[in-house]
């Protein structure tokens, strides 16, 4: 369903400690499939490569490369870095493996936006970017080396430094749903999935 002609990377981060969960939180079940399927699936419908940002690559039983962070225990900021230095393409679509709501037409309006930016950022509320999913140029690495260079982790931190772009997600717009970038962290998210939420996947 590749229809975009710019090849693109996409990076799955599925480094976090699910400590809230309780358990490994990318193996939760929903509908029919596992978490971490549905944002997989998003990337694989639009990237020409796929990197998983993780160290136990043995929990997700896919075809793509498992990356392990190069700096431990940083964050999310080590895993996008981590990624970026190993994608073969200059545009790279991040998604976090517990976002199961975000869509493919999120990211094609992101990567419509892609020419002018270095990192583009979607936001539900003004001013409030969502990191953990957006689309990252690989030539940022430099800019986030600096960062980390300064112990200083959080993301956003590196949207000043760049050509950055903040998309405000509104009700008219396709993509648009009212928990677009819910994150799996509780029990209680996930009884906010959409009643008869799911898309058919093979068994794993």
């Amino acid at each position: 369903m590749q229809t975009i002609h710019t090849k693109i990377t996409g990076i799955l981060l599925a480094g976090g400690m699910s400590q809230r969960m309780g358990v490994e939180k990318g193996q939760l079940r929903i509908g029919n499939a596992l978490l971490y399927q549905y944002p997989l699936r998003v990337l694989e419908q639009l990237c020409d490569e796929v990197l998983i940002s993780t160290c136990q690559n043995k929990l997700f039983h896919v075809k793509h490369r498992s990356i392990c962070d190069e700096v431990k225990d940083i964050g999310p900021l080590g895993g996008i870095y981590s990624c970026l230095k190993q994608s073969a393409n200059e545009l790279n679509l991040v998604l976090s493996y517990d976002m199961p709501l975000v869509n493919e037409k999120l990211f094609r309006l992101l990567i419509s936006l892609a020419k002018d930016y270095d990192v583009v950022l979607p936001a539900m509320q003004e001013q409030r970017p969502e990191p953990l999913c957006g689309l990252y140029r690989k030539s940022v690495t430099g800019i986030m080396e600096e960062i980390i260079g300064q112990h200083n982790y959080a993301v956003h931190r590196i949207l000043p430094q760049c050509k950055s772009k903040i998309v405000p997600i509104t009700e008219e717009m396709e993509c648009w749903h009212p928990d677009l970038f819910l994150n799996i962290n509780s029990q209680e998210d996930l009884s906010r999935i959409p009643a008869g939420f799911g898309i058919t996947f093979d068994e794993k």
